[in-house]
């Protein structure tokens, strides 16, 4: 029905315009401030065309609601807990399910010819505001490298925590081993990192310096290499941060001196909980489904971690 239909894109318009306001008041990059209250300005004046639809047909329109609001203060805390990047992902998300739903709306018969063609235009601006909010996104790579690092120490250490409460009946000593299992890993993942940014940071020199003999030939030099050089000496120190914090999680329980079948089960639980939390953002970064991407991860940390304690209680069942 028409009148549905202009409320639900009126409401949805306005709680985007509130969204970016709001996210606009804390941000601290002027660039990405100035981006925001665009994108503000421009989920305003679509809001303003649907009044004017509903005033043409005599449809009472509705501000926004208390679970409006309270979405909203759940993004400014996920604002601050995952940072800008992840919550412009979600919303990115959300502008172009809305290209794809203006579109369809440019050529409804419900509409005037007036109408279909302001509903066009919108339908690009939808467009133009992904392109805005992906050059907003300045530090997703440091997201994504940090999720990564986290889950990577997730499911490892579950797995030797695992195995090792199959042969070991102290919690101290499969925390223990635990322990070494997720200090040895954050070692060599930052021996990994930085290898590979050391490598990254050679081809970029070579770069800059090739750059800089342009220069005396009167073309133009940048500066960007040497930027990027230090962005890749801090996603090591980020790698190894975060696979640590990841690796405390399955220990925790034989931390606490849960023993046995329940700190089994517990470190299980644990880390379930926390590996589909990491893969749900490791689908919103890369545009796939969070739920499905969140429960698959989780089920492969599950499936790795009772391989691990199968083989355990193998070796410990022939007497070793």
């Amino acid at each position: 029905m028409i009148s549905e239909l202009v409320r639900k894109n009126y409401k949805e318009e306005l709680f985007g315009a509130t969204v970016y306001e709001e996210l606009a008041k804390t941000e601290k990059n002027v660039k990405v401030k100035e981006v925001l209250v665009e994108l503000a300005n421009g989920e305003r004046s679509h809001a303003s065309f649907w009044k004017e639809v509903a005033e043409s047909r005599g449809v009472e329109l509705e501000e926004l609601g208390f679970f409006n609001r309270l979405k909203i203060k759940i993004l400014k805390l996920f604002r601050r807990v995952f940072g800008l990047p992840l919550i412009l992902k979600l919303v990115e998300r959300g502008e172009i399910s809305d290209a794809e739903k203006y579109y369809q709306l440019s050529r409804a018969a419900e509409f005037n010819d007036t109408e279909r063609q302001k509903l066009s235009s919108i339908m690009m601006q939808e467009l133009v505001h992904e392109d805005l909010l992906v050059q907003t996104q300045i530090n997703a790579d440091k997201i994504r490298d940090a999720i990564y690092a986290v889950s990577d120490g997730l499911i490892e250490v579950l797995a030797g925590v695992s195995g090792l409460s199959s042969i070991l009946a102290s919690p101290f000593l499969v925390a223990l081993g635990g322990i070494i299992i997720g200090v040895s890993g954050t070692i060599s993942m930052s021996i990994g990192a930085y290898l590979s940014s050391s490598s990254e940071n050679d081809i970029r020199k070579s770069k800059l310096k090739k750059e800089k003999l342009r220069t005396l030939l009167g073309q133009a030099y940048s500066s960007e290499g040497n930027n990027e050089i230090n962005k890749n000496s801090e996603s090591v120190k980020i790698t190894a941060i975060s696979y640590i914090l990841g690796a405390l999680v399955p220990i925790l329980p034989f931390l606490l001196g849960l023993g046995g079948l329940l700190g089994l089960i517990t470190s299980y639980a644990f880390t379930g909980v926390v590996t589909f939390i990491v893969g749900g953002i490791i689908g919103i970064l890369s545009d796939v489904n969070p739920f499905k991407k969140g429960a698959v991860m989780a089920g492969l940390a599950i499936v790795a971690a009772l391989v691990t304690h199968l083989i355990g209680i193998a070796f410990h069942f022939i007497g070793y």
